[in-house]
């Protein structure tokens, strides 16, 4: 071939793949990360189904959008999000600010129902003379069990840290914390509703082993949202709000 030529078509291949760039970031699969959690999220064939992993999973696929289901610890999906290693969703997160600094978030997926307290029917007693979330918080010698890095909703996490209740963090999942409170090596943990009854059989408990608590003042149940990583293209959450079938 003449160089003149040679030149031509190399300058032809460039240009088509200058125009491919988009399209190949694009069509690069985003990996879905999520744990077994249910009724929120749980492995259901090639996808997910739950609260949250259903709406989500199926927002993916509606949409349209490349995407990879993967089974992954809590922590590590944080870290592959917040270190924007990837092309990485996380499902059902509370939308905080210091979370949009490092990720993206679509439209809610899910609203919780107010957060209520779980002791072991055996520690219940000790609740009787509180009246709010707060006298329970003003009580030192209650201890609450969080997982580390997890967040309980904006005004519960704000409550946390203005009275500074006598707190243990674990990295445990939820199943491992119920088991915990039942052998009473923490007095209480919040939890959802919808998850309460479902997570304590889980964990080989029968529900009569634990007792949840409600409050009337307890704060409003949170917007769950898919959080991504920044290298998640823009154009691909625009996508997946416009598959999300939740409304406020």
């Amino acid at each position: 071939m003449p160089i003149k030529m040679q030149k031509n078509a190399l300058h032809v291949a460039l240009l088509l793949g200058a125009m491919a760039q988009p399209w190949t970031a694009w069509a690069q699969p985003v990996t879905l990360h999520y744990i077994q959690r249910p009724p929120y999220m749980m492995a259901s064939g090639e996808g997910l189904s739950g609260l949250t992993g259903g709406p989500s999973y199926l927002a993916f696929k509606s949409a349209q959008v490349p995407v990879v289901v993967q089974e992954t610890p809590f922590a590590r999906q944080l870290r592959y999000v917040e270190t924007n290693s990837g092309q990485d969703c996380m499902i059902g997160m509370f939308k905080k600010p210091e979370r949009e600094v490092f990720a993206k978030f679509t439209k809610p997926v899910y609203q919780d129902q107010p957060q209520v307290i779980l002791t072991a029917a055996a520690n219940a007693p000790r609740f009787a003379a509180f009246h709010s979330v707060v006298d329970v918080f003003n009580d030192k010698s209650m201890v609450l069990l969080v997982k580390l890095a997890y967040s309980y909703g904006t005004t519960l996490d704000a409550l946390i840290t203005r009275y500074q209740p006598t707190v243990v963090r674990t990295t445990d999942e939820n199943l491992l914390m119920i088991k915990s409170i039942k052998l009473k090596m923490s007095d209480y943990m919040f939890i959802a509703p919808e998850e309460a009854a479902v997570a304590i059989s889980a964990a080989g408990f029968a529900l009569n082993d634990s007792k949840q608590i409600t409050f009337k003042n307890m704060p409003d149940g949170e917007y769950r949202h898919l959080m991504c990583s920044k290298n998640v293209p823009d154009d691909v959450i625009q996508k997946l709000n416009a598959a999300i079938k939740f409304k406020k």
